[in-house]
């Protein structure tokens, strides 16, 4: 059994499957409807940095449109299911439609502010601000915030922690049981929970993006754009992307009849309309 299936423009790969290795012609892009990816480097001598982070609504990966080949490895965390988009298909519709434009300037807008909160996390912060950021930008990206909590998926090892933050394992163990320890948070069961959002916020020099982070909206509007109608994705919905709580329901964008006209979001798809 292979770790790719395809069905035209929908893929669905295993855990651990690579969707982009450093020279790999970048052709196309990938719209995240389920599951984590993260993209890193690997040092000669086998040392790991994860430099980027992919969760369900994230385009994975709009660096490639200037790219004529990936720079570094892409690998799937989760089992994920995805819609690939033709690089050339993506910069027709930016350049001749201003609302999908809006939406890949945004979304590019967004992957800059997270890339150098995670510089100034490298440089500047401790290793508990380092992992009470990362967890409170998880929480905002791919969670869902209520009373001053919030809680996540968290398919991210430990490894994979420290190899993000800096950290070494042992370090993050250690960090990780302060956090437990002082109430701020829960991790078990792949699942983080944060028990005090503001005090974890404070802690981390956090400065929440609120509303902009709304990645199920966003992910609705693109599959749209890109005429991804309800028969493609029929599977089961996303958690992350039906997470409830973060935004109201917004309408979705409809290009038939090559108009642009406000409709209810689409039925059946996998991605939730709450």
């Amino acid at each position: 059994m292979t770790d790719m299936q395809t069905t035209d423009r929908l893929i669905t790969r295993k855990a651990h499957s690579y969707l982009a290795r450093p020279g790999d012609e970048t052709t196309h892009i990938y719209l995240l409807i389920d599951g984590w990816a993260a993209r890193y480097r690997l040092l000669s001598d086998g040392r790991r940095q994860i430099t980027a982070l992919y969760v369900p609504g994230d385009f994975c990966d709009l660096a490639w449109r200037r790219t004529p080949a990936a720079p570094q490895h892409v690998i799937t965390l989760t089992p994920v299911r995805a819609v690939r988009i033709e690089t050339a298909t993506l910069e027709r519709l930016v350049e001749c439609d201003p609302l999908a434009r809006h939406v890949i300037r945004k979304k590019a807008h967004l992957e800059s502010e997270w890339q150098c909160e995670w510089l100034i996390s490298l440089g500047r912060r401790n290793g508990l601000e380092r992992l009470a950021h990362l967890f409170c930008e998880l929480v905002e990206r791919a969670g869902q915030v209520s009373k001053g909590c919030g809680s996540c998926e968290m398919p991210l090892t430990q490894v994979d922690l420290a190899d993000i933050t800096g950290l070494t394992p042992v370090h993050v163990n250690r960090t990780l049981r302060q956090m437990r320890r002082s109430g701020l948070i829960d991790l078990s069961a792949k699942k983080l929970r944060v028990h005090d959002l503001p005090a974890l916020r404070k802690i981390a020099f956090f400065k929440s993006k609120g509303a902009e982070t709304d990645t199920a909206r966003d992910a609705r509007d693109a599959l749209n754009f890109f005429d991804i109608f309800p028969a493609d994705l029929r599977q089961a919905p996303s958690k992350a992307l039906s997470a409830g709580g973060r935004a109201k329901r917004s309408p979705h964008l409809s290009r038939r009849k090559g108009n642009i006209a406000r409709t209810s979001p689409n039925r059946g798809t996998g991605i939730a309309t709450r």
